[in-house]
């Protein structure tokens, strides 16, 4: 499955998610959250905003390297095809 765009944080600091979270189990969504949490203190994604995410999730690089791969199984068929 193609890459997706799972939160992001603006300049202005305000935080979108993708709707497509709902799918998968909260911890998957936890961690976009504090992903783009602590892109207000760090707008990149340098070494220090790595640490900063790993203070508040442990277990983040499990979680990075498997939303795009896990998503073809927990999100319906019907949403990821094109119109």
């Amino acid at each position: 499955i193609r890459r997706r765009r799972w939160g992001s944080c603006s300049g202005r600091k305000n935080i979108s998610l993708n709707a497509l979270l709902l799918f998968f189990p909260p911890e998957y969504a936890r961690y976009v959250m504090v992903h783009e949490l602590c892109h207000i203190r760090e707008m990149n994604h340098s070494a220090a905003f790595w640490r900063l995410v790993g203070t508040y999730c442990r277990d983040y690089r499990y979680f990075r390297s498997s939303l795009n791969r896990e998503s073809a199984k927990m999100i319906p068929d019907v949403l990821l095809r094109k119109i």
